[in-house]
């Protein structure tokens, strides 16, 4: 049986020490502070391979979200998921929405899912790998060059660009 998150309020990132970081992942709660806090100070300064690599080490995938008051909500899944809790006292539109996979970065079903049904509300979107990203935005009104790649021909995921992964290495 699948239980939905609790909604919850954002997240004050604060980057804490390695030590507590890794004392962290030995406790039994699924949100110590020090992990959910990190997360939020990698996420908000661009640190997607730290982010990743924290991901990794919780062996969770991991989701942050944005509101367009810069506001960052965290949440922590299961190695093959993450449920997004709905973000009290968020305000719209979302301005970006950033999660892990244990190892390459891509579009799943679920991810596509997604983005079809917060077309408009959200601007853009990363999935973490081990080593490179993937980025789409939304856009307005839907292409009909070839060369502007979207997620799908048609419907909401028309909407959404289709990037090439770029790895950590080439992001400045």
């Amino acid at each position: 049986m699948s239980v939905d998150p609790e909604p919850r309020g954002p997240v004050q990132p604060k980057l804490h020490s390695q030590f507590d970081i890794e004392e962290s992942l030995t406790f039994s709660t699924s949100r110590p502070a020090a992990i959910i806090e990190s997360i939020a100070y990698y996420a908000v300064n661009n640190m997607w391979e730290d982010l990743w690599h924290l991901a990794d080490k919780l062996k969770r995938e991991v989701s942050v979200l944005f509101d367009s008051r810069r506001l960052v909500w965290v949440d922590i899944g299961t190695i093959g998921r993450v449920k997004l809790a709905p973000p009290i006292g968020s305000q719209l539109p979302l301005r970006l929405w950033v999660h892990t996979h244990p190892r390459d970065a891509y579009w799943s079903e679920t991810d596509k899912t997604t983005l079809g049904f917060v077309s408009g509300i959200l601007d853009c979107a990363l999935v973490l790998g081990y080593d490179h990203l993937v980025k789409t935005e939304f856009q307005e009104s839907v292409s009909v060059r070839i060369e502007d790649c979207r997620i799908a021909a048609s419907g909401p995921l028309a909407h959404w660009t289709d990037e090439a992964a770029v790895s950590y290495s080439n992001l400045v």
